[in-house]
């Protein structure tokens, strides 16, 4: 308690300075002490992992652990799938004599000096905001892991592309092959090679421009996992190991460790909250009979990817973009989950339901909008998005101040919205919404399926679907924020939905089971006993 106490004064001494300027010392000292004392907090919360139950049944605490590590360090675990890509193919070209274990070594010095335009240039037009703050809040890396990460990225480029397509090695080369269209592959190979024959205007050796670079890192990154047995918790790895890439693997303790000089306390406490409420619906589902084997989740995820995974628009791309969950794993425990929920409930998938579900949410199948204000009471930092410190309890305590003063009539809701500061730095819309169908209403209050579970409500839903026209709400808790709003105009379906039309039946199918699975969530976990 104390050392939270501690961690709380610092950061308001932080606070208080920003006016000052960003190098000055005494304030470089206090962000040193509050990452420390922050890291220290984590690391007792964590102590917390050892003693988690519920409805009695001691957790695993490498599970809390391991689920930490996937959904606040999402990012990192796909990138150590790549670093065993490279450990593999750093060997195997060493030990043939191709290169030199020296021609692999990335310095510190070279990754901070191609980091350096970057900083500068994020510094220049956010002057007094801390950027590795700004990184921890949005990747979930301190400063150590960042650049560890920047270097795992310029190692891979020396591994896979070192210099001239011509010198490429046969990996990546066949990699490209594999992602072009029948005989097509030999022939862009070529294209790519005389495209950097020669040096350009300066005498340079010409290079591929950036946009194709990219591309081809896809493309090897794609044919690899193609080629390779990738295990993650979902697909029976034990729970002291977080990833298994062919017989390289991470183990849970090391993961934690490396992830955890990123997290915030928040990031803990919301993992503790997954495990455990995923903990007590698969209790439930057991009990019932209804919990998948992993044979049979494994049959059915494959079943469902696979249309997805041959387009763009693949499993991992719909569940992190747009069904807002933190990572993929993330994504494909919960849906064993609803999988097994669906068997449950499969005399209900009927025309009939599926009709009446259609037309009581016509307005998301058939394009209504919603015209919402919003007057938004932040949890975390507005400048760099990361957590502060009782940030919640700050933010609700603001809200019901401001909610107060609008219900003694001492201001209008659109003067609070004139006078009000709490937006991000890249909200251009500061809180006057217009216009927008549910799932981009969804993104600008930062919710998400993900989020809905665990929150237990959709203030998104609410807003989009029934709240009563040109009435004031809240204060309403929303996923890192309270919120006032106000709905201005609500705009009808544009058409009839028709679940005997085979595409309309399986958007409606889809969006029932879900429905229905929080429906059933909520009764379990309010039922359920977490010590």
């Amino acid at each position: 308690m104390q050392r939270a106490l501690l961690f709380t004064a610092v950061l308001a001494a932080v606070a208080a300075s920003s006016a000052l300027a960003q190098d000055n010392p005494q304030i470089q000292a206090l962000r040193r002490e509050v990452e420390k004392l922050s890291q220290s907090l984590v690391d007792e919360r964590a102590q917390l992992l050892t003693d988690l139950k519920v409805n009695g049944k001691q957790l695993d605490a490498r599970e809390v652990m391991r689920e930490a590590v996937y959904l606040a360090g999402g990012k990192l675990v796909e990138a150590k799938v790549a670093n065993f890509f490279i450990l593999e193919e750093v060997k195997k070209q060493v030990e043939s004599g191709q290169r030199r274990a020296e021609d692999f070594v990335v310095t510190d010095e070279e990754v901070i000096e191609k980091l350096a335009p970057m900083k500068m240039e994020f510094e220049t037009k956010n002057p007094g905001v801390d950027f590795w703050e700004v990184v921890r809040s949005q990747y979930g890396l301190n400063r150590e892991t960042f650049l560890e990460q920047r270097k795992e990225s310029e190692l891979f480029d020396r591994v896979f592309f070192p210099g001239a397509p011509r010198n490429w090695p046969d990996i990546t080369k066949e990699a490209i092959k594999a992602q072009t269209q029948s005989d097509q592959g030999p022939k862009f190979l070529e294209q790519l090679e005389k495209a950097t024959e020669g040096t350009d205007e300066k005498g340079n050796p010409k290079k591929l421009p950036d946009f194709w670079v990219n591309m081809m890192r896809q493309f090897v990154q794609k044919g690899l996992r193609s080629w390779s047995d990738i295990r993650y918790a979902s697909n029976g790895l034990p729970p002291d190991t977080v990833l298994k890439v062919n017989d390289l693997e991470w183990k849970t303790a090391e993961a934690f460790d490396f992830v955890k000089k990123g997290l915030y306390v928040q990031d803990l406490e919301r993992a503790m909250q997954e495990v455990a409420v995923r903990e007590a619906l698969k209790q439930d589902l057991v009990a019932k009979g209804a919990f998948v084997t992993d044979e049979d989740f494994q049959r059915r995820y494959d079943e469902y990817r696979q249309p997805y995974d041959s387009t763009p628009f693949t499993v991992e791309v719909i569940a992190t973009r747009f069904k807002g969950y933190p990572c993929l794993e993330a994504f494909r425990s919960r849906w064993r989950l609803i999988s097994s929920f669906s068997d449950m409930i499969k005399a209900d998938i009927n025309d009939e339901n599926l009709q009446q579900h259609a037309n009581s949410r016509a307005a998301f199948f058939a394009d209504g909008q919603v015209d919402v204000s919003l007057l938004p009471f932040q949890g975390r930092n507005p400048k760099t998005g990361a957590w502060e410190p009782d940030g919640m309890a700050k933010a609700k305590a603001r809200c019901e101040s401001v909610f107060a003063a609008l219900e003694k009539k001492e201001m209008t809701f659109d003067q609070a919205l004139d006078a009000h500061t709490e937006f991000f730095s890249n909200d251009e819309k500061k809180g006057r919404l217009g216009l927008l169908p549910l799932n981009q209403l969804r993104q600008q209050l930062r919710e998400s399926e993900f989020t809905q579970l665990l929150d237990g409500f959709s203030l998104a839903e609410f807003l989009f679907f029934d709240c009563e026209v040109g009435k004031t709400i809240g204060p309403i808790a929303g996923a890192d924020g309270w919120f006032i709003a106000r709905v201005n105009t609500r705009t009808p379906a544009r058409r009839q939905i028709d679940v005997k039309n085979e595409r309309e039946r399986e958007l409606v199918k889809e969006d029932y089971i879900t429905t229905r699975f929080f429906q059933w969530a909520a009764e379990v976990i309010g039922k359920a006993k977490f010590e």
